[in-house]
């Protein structure tokens, strides 16, 4: 009789546990619903409605119609493969430098604090902040980049560089890659220092080198930051829209998915299409974001 009173003490006072856990997160949860879910829910009715009396139709209920549009817009085609090119080339840009930056500063040497502050300094930077200053470099007129070309002799007159399509990308590129780059490599860092010295010494005693011990030993170890930084470069890249605005505005040449997304919605008032194409990011973002979770999951087990 008394193990049956203990148990059923037990169950309440589990029970009285659990419902005092609800009563201290239920303010949260509600903040979370009203900030989040709500205008989640009310972006959502506008996705599948009507563009209004602005393009000349009533407003009403038009299913996918909105979604098909978008994805049939040869403009936003092009910016969801410009988005696509910005990821591939930003993500492979920083997991390989990332890896030589974090290697370098494995090691112990003079000067290494003052290299890390230089590093994270970038990172520190806010976007906006990054875009002005390499705007200044690549200015077609008297931008630091051409004065120092033309002062070499490489150039016999000044370029516009954010002209051209691939390249244009390419360098909006480089200048996003510049402000993550610190915090991937920070990343990468913190998962090299995790990795025991012993593990080094006993493939040293196997007679394995140092191009042996990175391959064999150095990226099996690395896998779950390299995840982290897969995750993190590649969510940073989808979501670029700062550099890109600064740098060359809504060219259509440079224009990513978010740049689409904010001129379809702002500039030219269609909420409709705009909070559709919105959706279909998030899709796609979600979408990625559960495969590097799972990734980071086999990584770690």
């Amino acid at each position: 009789m008394r193990l049956r009173r203990s148990g059923a003490g037990g169950d309440r006072a589990a029970r009285e546990t659990q419902i005092l856990g609800w009563i201290l997160v239920a303010p949260a949860m509600l903040l979370v619903a009203a900030l989040v879910l709500y205008p989640l829910t009310q972006g959502f009715k506008q996705s599948i409605r009507s563009g209004g009396f602005l393009f000349g139709e009533l407003p009403g209920y038009v299913g996918s119609r909105n979604y098909r549009d978008v994805l049939s817009d040869q403009t936003s085609r092009d910016a969801m493969r410009h988005t696509v090119e910005y990821v591939l080339l930003a993500v492979s840009l920083e997991l390989v430098l990332g890896i030589a930056v974090a290697v370098t500063l494995h090691r112990v040497f003079r000067g290494r604090g003052i290299v890390l502050a230089i590093l994270i300094l970038p990172w520190a930077l806010p976007s906006v902040v990054s875009g002005v200053l390499w705007r200044r470099v690549f200015d077609p007129d008297n931008g630091l980049l051409n004065s120092v070309l033309l002062n070499l002799h490489v150039i016999s007159e000044p370029h516009v560089w954010l002209a051209s399509g691939r390249g244009a990308i390419v360098y909006i590129t480089l200048v996003h890659v510049w402000g993550v780059l610190p915090l991937v490599s920070l990343v990468l860092l913190a998962g090299l220092q995790s990795i025991p010295d012993e593990v080094y010494s006993a493939s040293a005693v196997d007679g394995a080198g140092p191009w042996r011990q990175f391959r064999y030993v150095t990226l099996p170890l690395l896998r779950p930051s390299i995840a982290i930084a897969l995750t993190v470069g590649t969510l940073l890249a989808i979501s670029i829209f700062d550099e890109i605005y600064v740098l060359n505005g809504t060219a259509l040449n440079t224009r990513s998915i978010l740049i689409q997304v904010y001129n379809t919605t702002f500039v030219t008032a269609d909420f409709a299409h705009g909070t559709a194409l919105a959706f279909l990011l998030a899709a796609a973002t979600a979408i990625l974001g559960g495969g590097y979770a799972l990734l980071l999951r086999r990584a770690t087990v």
